[in-house]
């Protein structure tokens, strides 16, 4: 079609070379465009206003419209008028995609699909691009396990120049994976590979890691898998060929045979370092994770050569290079490695360029560098300082890139991009939760606002207002500055007030309303350790006229500090899946300094550790285990308030319990009828320890899956600390941190003398 407008148009042309000097172009005109603007198309042509027609330059002006992709004809002509030439430019639009469809989707909603197509509403044909989103939604089948859907597409007029664009699919069934050979494989049986797998048979009852349908992704995960399980066993020569795949007669299932050649499994002969060795060569050599008669690990290796990258850069050489000689001595079955160094030369670094961060301010993410403009580089703090700003929870993805200087090669200049995720709640629901407002199950109404990164300043805000369906509520307001000035020092404070109805016994009530707010200062001390200052000052108001016992009445005010020291040492303080969290806290509560009418100390320590379980490079599993042990005692000779003492029970301790359920009890008889009632009198002393395990269910969503167990106990005044007679729990949940708020489904049963008990559904917004 080109050339034959090329052909056409160099006719027209022709006679521009019979004159003497070729005519001059006195306008330019489009004829036949309806989307495409004229100021468009002519901006596409060479050809000008003014200039001589000249046959090469419309040829190219041919060419440059037909690459533009928006037409199916183009023609362009001369015509003689009596002002002079004009170039009149004829074309013909391709059609538009006026609507688009799809037919046949059962597993996989349309919704879905639409934001991930490359071609939109009212867009020119483009049939690169309708093939491209053919291609994918192939692939969204083949990740659910329809391996065998089949996608087509169909253009359909609809008005003068408009195309109804349809998707259509036949699904047909999943494909299921049948049975997993392994050949070859001497030194581990089938089970200990296959349990490891992505993919497991559809025989097999699968783990929540685990998927039965065939997915080609899946299918070489499990291929690198396989390779990389035996080089972390020595086997350094292991060969493992792509898999051989055959389809059932009934196309249902998928049998996968894996074949592996092991080869011989090496132990570690020797470890030297060559080329320029480091100034403290012994040191660092005693940091190798590789050592002689050590099973030759890949993984141990991997993380050896980058020790030695790193403590070069460490010395501000950046790009020191570490070239791992190894020689395999396969008669004794050894390897022996000569890590060959070059260091190169001191680099400095330039310029921190920071990208992607369309909400948090630079200077949140420049505060956490532990490195600067000028200093000479050191990789750890680099690493650190990436650690740093992960750890803020406020990304997604951070990622550091280095490049010298185009002027001065002794300079590194570095460039952080970041991508933002969902750091803001905004949520109003209902709760179901035992023990809510006068200890009874029941629903509650809750909304709240929660930012942890205001205004891209890195500040915490938070506003709550909670109501019981009765008379029961609360609101709180909240704000902290974690960097005051850029600086390590924090300032956080907070007012509330509470209206509650507080249960005391089976069918005792008292009416209270408590109001009041905190200030608290802290600062960093080193790495991970915190220390802070809070003070907290409330007043108690009791609305009841009678009271069963004296000790009942504790209005007045309550002025206390909280000293206390951290330590918080994880990944990510919003989502942590890694590290560990220990905190020390004293409360002094009244006494000469702070008055009030409450007097008592209390010190409690709590630790948290994640561990994490990574099956693949990016899906990560992890454990929770969480110790908590409280201590609260009298300050100057004052009895400790009757409702400070330590009660456990629901959502947020032992959750297989009801609110408030745990503690030492006491009877109280009742006149005129001599009943008697129960009373939980709390303890002095509490023990918590918690266990869950989580496990991704779709990682995009933030969805959460795990399994929990609790176990503690609260003692009075006179039991000797023992962990006989412990309350325990155990249970399962979802976690699910939406865009409004962070969801908790939960169902727990407490677990007493080998049996398990009713059951408590949890659902609550928050962490």
């Amino acid at each position: 079609m080109l050339k034959q407008a090329l052909i056409a148009t160099i006719a027209l042309l022709g006679m521009v070379e019979l004159h003497a000097q070729a005519p001059r172009i006195t306008a330019i005109e489009v004829r036949g465009n309806a989307r495409v603007e004229t100021e468009a198309i002519v901006a596409a042509l060479q050809s000008r206003r003014g200039q001589l027609l000249d046959k090469a330059t419309v040829q190219q002006d041919l060419r440059n419209l037909y690459e533009l992709g928006y037409f199916s004809h183009i023609g362009i002509f001369r015509e003689d008028r009596a002002t002079g030439i004009v170039l009149i430019v004829q074309v013909e639009e391709k059609p538009a995609i006026v609507a688009l469809e799809f037919t046949g989707l059962d597993a996989i909603k349309e919704d879905d699909l639409r934001p991930q197509l490359r071609t939109k509403l009212f867009a020119i044909v483009d049939e690169s691009a309708i093939a491209d989103d053919v291609q994918m939604i192939e692939r969204q089948y083949a990740q659910k396990g329809y391996y065998l859907a089949q996608v087509t597409h169909t253009l359909r007029p609809r008005g003068d120049n408009g195309r109804v664009l349809s998707f259509n699919v036949i699904e047909s069934h999943e494909v299921k994976v049948g049975a997993i050979t392994v050949l070859g494989n001497a030194h581990f049986s089938d089970r200990e590979l296959i349990d490891k797998f992505a993919m497991r048979p559809a025989a097999r009852m699968p783990s929540f890691t685990a998927a039965v349908n065939f997915q080609e992704g899946l299918l070489q995960r499990d291929l690198g898998f396989l390779t990389a399980f035996y080089r972390d066993r020595g086997f350094a020569e292991v060969k493992v060929a792509q898999p051989l795949l055959m389809l059932s007669r009934d196309r249902r299932l998928m049998d996968v045979t894996y074949r592996v050649e092991e080869g011989a499994q090496y132990r570690i002969g020797s470890v030297a370092l060559s080329g320029d060795t480091l100034p403290n060569a012994l040191q660092v050599q005693d940091k190798l994770l590789l050592r002689d008669g050590d099973l030759f690990r890949f993984s141990q290796f991997r993380q050896d050569i980058e020790m030695l990258m790193d403590s070069w850069g460490d010395l501000g050489y950046a790009y020191a290079d570490v070239n791992p000689n190894t020689r395999l001595d396969r008669t004794e079955q050894l390897v022996h490695i000569d890590y060959e160094i070059a260091k190169g030369e001191k680099v400095y670094i330039g310029k921190i360029d920071i990208i992607g961060n369309t909400k948090t301010r630079d200077n949140v993410i420049r505060r956490e560098f532990e490195i600067h403009d000028s200093e000479l580089y050191r990789g750890t703090k680099l690493s650190r300082s990436k650690a740093n700003v992960e750890r803020l929870g406020f990304f997604e993805t951070v990622q550091i890139s280095r490049s010298r200087d185009e002027k001065e090669q002794d300079i590194l200049n570095l460039k952080v991009k970041v991508k933002e995720r969902s750091t803001g709640h905004l949520q109003a629901a209902l709760i179901f939760m035992p023990g809510s407002g006068a200890g009874r199950s029941g629903w509650a109404g809750q909304g709240s606002y929660e930012e942890n990164n205001q205004s891209g300043r890195g500040w915490g805000t938070n506003l709550t207002g909670k109501w019981d369906g009765r008379r029961n509520y609360t609101l709180s307001l909240g704000f902290t500055n974690p960097r005051l000035y850029d600086s390590h020092w924090s300032l956080g404070a907070s007012a509330f007030y509470v209206q509650e109805s507080r249960r005391y016994a089976n069918r005792e009530f008292i009416e209270e309303s408590r109001k009041g707010g905190t200030l608290s200062l802290g600062r960093k001390l080193f790495e991970h350790v915190y220390a802070a200052a809070t003070w907290k000052l409330q007043q108690t108001a009791l609305q009841s006229d009678t009271f069963v016992l004296q000790r009942f009445r504790e209005g007045g005010i309550a002025s206390s500090l909280k000293l206390s020291l951290s330590r918080n040492a994880v990944n990510d303080f919003l989502e942590p899946s890694d590290g560990s969290q220990v905190s020390l806290s004293q409360v002094i509560s009244g006494g000469p300094l702070l008055r009030g009418d409450k007097k008592f100390l209390e010190t409690s320590l709590d630790v948290a550790y994640y561990y994490p379980v990574d099956f693949f490079e990016d899906y990560r599993t992890y454990f929770r285990l969480r110790g908590l042990f409280s201590y609260i005692y009298p300050l100057g000779g004052a009895a400790v308030p009757f409702l400070e003492r330590y009660r456990l029970g629901g959502f947020n301790d032992m959750r297989g319990y009801q609110y408030w359920e745990i503690g030492p009890k006491f009877y109280v008889m009742r006149d005129p009828d001599n009943t008697s009632v129960e009373y939980n009198g709390g303890g002095n002393r509490k023990l918590l320890l918690q266990a869950e395990y989580f496990v991704p269910l779709i990682q995009e969503a933030r969805i959460k899956a795990l399994v929990f167990a609790d176990v503690g106990r609260v003692y009075d005044d006179d039991d000797s600390l023992s962990l006989r007679d412990l309350y325990s729990d155990v249970g399962f949940g979802i976690r699910w941190v939406t865009p409004i708020a962070p969801l908790r489904f939960e169902w727990a049963f407490p677990f007493e003398r080998g049996k398990l008990g009713d059951m408590e559904f949890i659902f609550y917004l928050g962490f």
